[in-house]
């Protein structure tokens, strides 16, 4: 064998053992991570609230609304695409 063919046999090596490494670490890595998930368990909601969920729902340091605001302005423009 040449020098320049081993050079390039190294090389690949190399490639070789580094993609096997981050293919290692990223999919052994997230298996043992997804061991340890932690879930919050809700309870059955009743099917009617008295004052006090109806107030708990009502503060906001304890709720918060995550609906985006939808923007209808403009539902009534004849040129949609410019002038």
């Amino acid at each position: 064998m040449k020098q320049k063919d081993i050079l390039y046999l190294l090389l690949a090596v190399v490639i070789l053992l580094v993609a096997g490494y981050i293919g290692y670490t990223q999919l052994v890595a997230r298996q043992a991570a997804s061991k340890t998930v932690e879930v919050e368990k809700i309870g059955a909601v009743p099917e009617t609230l008295d004052g006090a969920g109806l107030a708990a729902l009502g503060d906001v340091s304890k709720v918060r609304d995550f609906n985006s605001p939808v923007d209808f302005s403009g539902l009534d423009n004849k040129a949609i695409f410019g002038p």
